[in-house]
């Protein structure tokens, strides 16, 4: 299974381009689904820097991505 997940509004609030504050239980919830098998798509209109700030912010919670805006 395969799930494509947002950065901004579902991880964290909708705040862009900033980082809004992490939606509670956001980061722990896609652990418990890497956990169990699903890749993990991040999925977001962010890109360059900002993109790379949004996987760092994940990568710091122990939330890796199978792929960064691609399939």
């Amino acid at each position: 299974m395969i799930i494509a997940v947002d950065f901004d509004g579902t991880i964290v609030e909708h705040k862009y381009p900033a980082i809004g504050q992490e939606i509670p239980f956001a980061t722990d919830t896609l652990k418990l689904l890497q956990r169990d098998g699903p890749r993990l798509i991040l999925w977001t209109v962010r890109e360059g820097a900002l993109l790379e700030e949004a996987v760092a912010f994940c990568r710091a919670r122990g939330v890796e991505f199978f792929a960064v805006n691609s399939d």
